[in-house]
């Protein structure tokens, strides 16, 4: 490939990861008002299910021949190890949010874009950390902070050192992503996204939360919702993000570009009529100008 080719394949990794993000940032509504009628556990069970079926029925389609790297050992192993990572997440930040605000587990949650540079300079990675890294993602997690706390109430709960759980996890599905991309990653997703759907029925069961979408009459929201975020939350945004660090955008900008969410979320709500306050609106500029700045310096 070449040098222009690469720079283009590069700039089209970042687009499509932008794209997941807002993805992930628009329909938090919709899932928020999902999870008040359906059990959570049963309703991840069935949207990451129909995610792996779609991306399954585009392997088959596009390179039937790669169905065999579903039974590649590696393929297996990344992608039970990366399903685990991203079930639990789910579940960390579900308790979190049961336990704290929306708004500190939005900012603990955004402590990844700190963990990601600092865990790759640790064993087992030792990746080396540039200060320019840590830097960056500290003034883009001071631009989350602005966007989300209320600076009235900054009491500590035990919530909150779940959702720590929950940073972490999103930290090590990406790190652990930057060397499962050596596989091929349709083979990968398909095994991590059912991975997810599995261990969310699992849960289900034993919490006593199926659901079955086809045992009752549910209204629209649910299944738009259902297959929205299978589609283009999970199928689509697992696979940005998985083509973008094939691609070499390394995992520290991959999760400098998911501090996007809460701008998108931000954007969903000023077309809903709310207007956000000045601190919210800086925290987005911080976040924006820092984004853009490590996207353009040299990847050396």
């Amino acid at each position: 490939m070449t040098e222009l080719n690469q720079k283009k394949t590069y700039y089209l990794s970042i687009t499509f990861l932008v794209f997941a993000t807002f993805f992930w940032g628009s329909t938090f509504v919709l899932v928020k008002e999902t999870v008040s009628i359906v059990p959570i556990e049963g309703f991840l069970s069935v949207r990451f299910l129909l995610a792996s079926i779609f991306l399954l029925l585009i392997l088959l389609l596009s390179d039937w021949q790669q169905v065999r790297e579903l039974a590649n050992p590696a393929v297996l192993k990344y992608g039970f190890i990366l399903g685990t990572i991203l079930f639990l997440s789910f579940i960390f930040q579900t308790i979190g949010l049961s336990l704290t605000t929306p708004a500190k587990a939005a900012f603990i949650t955004g402590l990844n874009v700190l963990f990601v540079p600092v865990f790759s300079g640790l064993p087992p990675y030792n990746k080396g950390v540039k200060r320019v890294d840590i830097l960056l993602a500290a003034m883009a997690f001071l631009g989350l902070g602005l966007m989300t706390l209320d600076f009235s109430n900054l009491s500590v709960q035990f919530g909150d050192a779940i959702i720590i759980l929950t940073a972490m996890a999103i930290a090590y599905h990406i790190i652990i992503t930057d060397d499962a991309v050596r596989v091929a990653i349709l083979p990968l997703l398909v095994v991590q996204l059912f991975t997810v759907s599995t261990e969310s029925y699992v849960l289900s069961v034993v919490r006593g939360t199926t659901w079955n979408p086809l045992s009752g009459s549910y209204p629209p929201i649910v299944w738009g919702t259902v297959i929205i975020t299978s589609l283009l939350a999970s199928s689509f945004a697992m696979w940005a993000q998985t083509f973008a660090q094939k691609n070499h955008v390394k995992g520290a900008k991959v999760a400098l570009i998911f501090t996007f969410e809460p701008i998108f979320a931000l954007l969903i709500d000023i077309i809903l009529g709310i207007i956000p306050t000045v601190p919210v609106f800086i925290g987005m500029v911080i976040i924006l100008v820092v984004t853009i700045y490590s996207l353009l310096i040299s990847e050396s």
